[in-house]
């Protein structure tokens, strides 16, 4: 009995390697919220990314820019950080260097 559980389980498992089973861009863009450290933001999207900008603000804050491209679809979408943390995110036609504000 179990190796008829185990076989199925190993088959999927080969063929979502073989086929790249995987949860797009924007389905992992839901999981994001406000105020997300970097690390989370990584853990749920990955570290293929390219650190698109980066600048310090009036006010001394640091800005970052992360744009991630889904493989599937070529569609480009932006992750902006305020010190470190998670103030907006969207595409990437969406989206210019903001002025961010994070909720106090």
């Amino acid at each position: 009995m179990k190796r008829q559980l185990i076989l199925p389980g190993l088959l999927a498992m080969v063929l979502c390697a073989g086929l790249g089973c995987s949860t797009s861009t924007a389905q992992r863009l839901n999981r994001l919220d406000l105020g997300m450290s970097q690390g989370q933001v990584k853990k749920i999207l990955g570290d293929d990314y390219i650190a698109g900008a980066s600048m310090t603000d009036t006010n001394g804050s640091r800005l970052q820019m992360w744009e991630y491209t889904d493989k599937k679809t070529q569609e480009t979408y932006r992750v902006y950080f305020k010190d470190g943390q998670l103030a907006q995110w969207g595409t990437r036609s969406d989206l210019d260097f903001p002025v961010l504000n994070l909720p106090k």
